[in-house]
């Protein structure tokens, strides 16, 4: 988020928090804040009516969710909970609106954010519809590698490593299958797991063996 807009955000917003666990938003409440994270992590859902979770995304310090009720008044379309004590600042959607108006850029940034997440959600969408649970295993972990690694690093290391349930619930499979597709990675000496650390000795490598799938 750009300063400028995250310095009006923290001024029309008051603080929140919330613990580990706590559920934030629910799908299908018809509250319409807005809301911008300032410390911690949050985890982004939704439930089938047979009870499944399906596990969307993650979110880290600077990032903003609850826009979309915020501009078409509609229900919340997902449920949202800390994975560990956060703060986060909200906003009134009126205030929100005003926000959008009033600073120069903000508009603009809000767009290439719902643009960013409507790629994401077809990438997702179609890996789920087309890949094998091994593709998309691997497809996740190349993720989390973005997200953690330096630009230009080679090797990470993602702590705290997602539970296998977890992973299973992003990727539409069940923990039985992550864990058996990781140790399979494991033996090929393309990543190594110790308690919640998963060290990936070469992304490169692992990309390679996702793209290979692919064809």
């Amino acid at each position: 988020m750009p300063p400028r807009v995250q310095d009006a955000f923290l001024v029309r917003g008051r603080e929140v928090a919330f613990s580990r666990k706590q559920v934030i938003m629910t799908e299908g409440a018809e509250d319409t804040d807005v809301f911008l994270l300032i410390a911690g992590r949050l985890q982004f859902s939704l439930i089938s009516p047979q009870g499944r979770e399906v596990i969307l995304r993650e979110m880290g310090p600077g990032e903003m969710f609850g826009e979309l009720s915020a501009i078409d008044g509609q229900p919340r379309s997902t449920n949202v909970m800390a994975l560990e004590d956060s703060r986060l600042a909200q906003m009134s959607a009126a205030d929100f609106a005003a926000m959008l108006s009033e600073v120069p850029d903000a508009g603009l940034w809000v767009a290439r954010q719902l643009a960013q997440r409507i790629r994401n959600l077809t990438d997702r969408a179609f890996e789920l519809a087309t890949l094998p649970v091994a593709s998309r295993v691997q497809a996740e972990l190349l993720r989390l590698a973005r997200e953690t690694t330096t630009p230009g690093a080679d090797a990470v290391e993602i702590r705290p490593m997602p539970t296998h349930a977890d992973l299973a619930a992003r990727v539409g499979t069940s923990r039985e299958a992550v864990s058996r597709e990781l140790g399979l990675l494991a033996q090929e000496g393309l990543l190594a797991q110790s308690g919640r650390t998963l060290r990936i000795g070469s992304i490169a490598a692992l990309r390679a063996v996702y793209e290979r799938m692919l064809r």
